[in-house]
């Protein structure tokens, strides 16, 4: 299940806009979302899953709805329902304890055998300190999945519980080797990062607590991670125990407290995650920007009138590869990567270079100044330098000062 197109009228941020996910009538699997602040990026991503958890999907009188793509297993499961494929979801786990005879119950039961999920991953997440309560984690299926403080302190649990069924399931294994390919199953989702941390294993006490190793070889529990180690692993392994496939993974400005580097490669972590999933995040990363083909971003503006606008790859320059310069500038639409007061002292000069006033004492004084700050490599400065020397051996030619 994927979502195809997003119809909005009159909402208070995104006004009247349409914003398609498709790309040559293909839905697209990776999307990311940017724009300036209040564009509404999240609101994108909140809808989403609200659409859902306010059962807004069956009233076919909303103005705001949203058009999906089913999987053709799925497409077939839905003709033969008598009410609401989505409604039935949401009620799995209730049907299957009250009513499990139910004729809509059963015909999804027996013919779909991956269920679809939405999970939302917010901005705010409290990093609670996590602990683990069991090694026989049993997870019902929830369509709807929010990763907040509850869902995360269960991380610990689970991979006490993929040890133990990884131990159950391939009884050839020693207590040893459980553990290595647990860890090995976890670090292979991070290679791509080259990070100098690495899950080992369980500590060896009561409280069998998530245990690191680093490049020094000192150990720590996953409470000591640092804030940017703590959002990649949490975030991620929050991801990783909903074992989604074939469904809506909204995430919102997954670059927070992450390193430049880790931002550059982080979508490729979220897309080894499960299978056949739609990723839809939202973010102000130039560096995730530089990571995806323009193909996937859909970007954000703000027209006159303060109406908001999309625009997508046919409007947008390269994005894949470029420095970081590139895409704020012309993708983000960021007049400047620099300080605004020394750009516009910088484009001062321009201008006074531009008028033959490079030898009053307005230039002399603000180009000493901004040697003294820049340096006098500054690109922009021997540029600038470059035009004043072209503009004086013009000027000498025609007063016939040269020999």
């Amino acid at each position: 299940m994927k979502v195809k197109k997003i119809h909005f009228q009159d909402h208070k941020v995104l006004k009247n806009l349409e914003i398609d996910f498709t790309e040559n009538d293909k839905v697209r699997d990776l999307t990311i979302i940017a724009g300036i602040n209040g564009s509404g990026k999240t609101n994108i991503l909140k809808y989403v899953y609200e659409y859902f958890n306010k059962q807004h999907y069956y009233n076919e009188n909303l103005v705001n709805s949203i058009e999906f793509y089913f999987e053709e297993k799925e497409k077939n499961i839905k003709e033969k329902l008598y009410w609401s494929f989505i409604d039935y979801l949401r009620s799995f786990e209730y049907y299957k304890r009250t009513d499990p005879d139910n004729y809509n119950f059963k015909i999804i039961k027996e013919n779909l055998k991956v269920f679809p999920k939405i999970i939302y991953i917010p901005t705010e997440i409290n990093f609670i300190d996590i602990e683990t309560r069991t090694n026989m984690l049993k997870r019902e299926y929830n369509f709807l999945n929010i990763v907040d403080s509850s869902l995360i302190s269960n991380i610990a649990s689970y991979i006490a519980t993929r040890i133990t069924y990884v131990s159950n399931t391939q009884e050839d294994l020693t207590g040893k080797q459980v553990k290595e390919k647990v860890a090995k199953e976890i670090n292979e989702i991070f290679e791509i990062l080259d990070l100098d941390i690495e899950f080992i294993g369980l500590s060896k006490d009561e409280k069998s607590m998530p245990i690191f190793k680093n490049s020094f070889g000192e150990e720590f529990n996953i409470n000591d991670l640092s804030s940017g180690e703590k959002q990649l692993f949490i975030r991620t392994l929050a991801i990783k125990m909903l074992e989604p496939e074939n469904s809506i993974i909204l995430i919102d400005e997954p670059e927070l407290s992450l390193h430049p580097k880790w931002q550059q490669k982080i979508v490729e972590i979220y897309k080894k995650i499960g299978k056949n999933n739609q990723i839809i995040i939202a973010t102000h990363s130039p560096h995730i920007l530089g990571s995806v083909k323009k193909e996937s971003i859909i970007l954000l503006t703000r027209e006159m009138g303060n109406e908001i606008k999309v625009l997508k790859s046919e409007d947008l320059d390269s994005s894949l590869g470029q420095p970081v310069d590139r895409i704020l500038e012309d993708i983000m639409g960021l007049e400047t990567t620099r300080n605004p007061k020394i750009f516009n002292e910088i484009k001062k000069l321009r201008e006074l270079v531009d008028k033959d006033e490079y030898d009053n004492t307005e230039y002399k004084s603000l180009f000493k100044n901004m040697v003294d700050i820049l340096g006098p490599a500054d690109n922009d400065l021997i540029l600038i330098k470059i035009d004043v020397d072209i503009k004086k051996n013009k000027k000498n030619k025609e007063e016939g000062n040269f020999v």
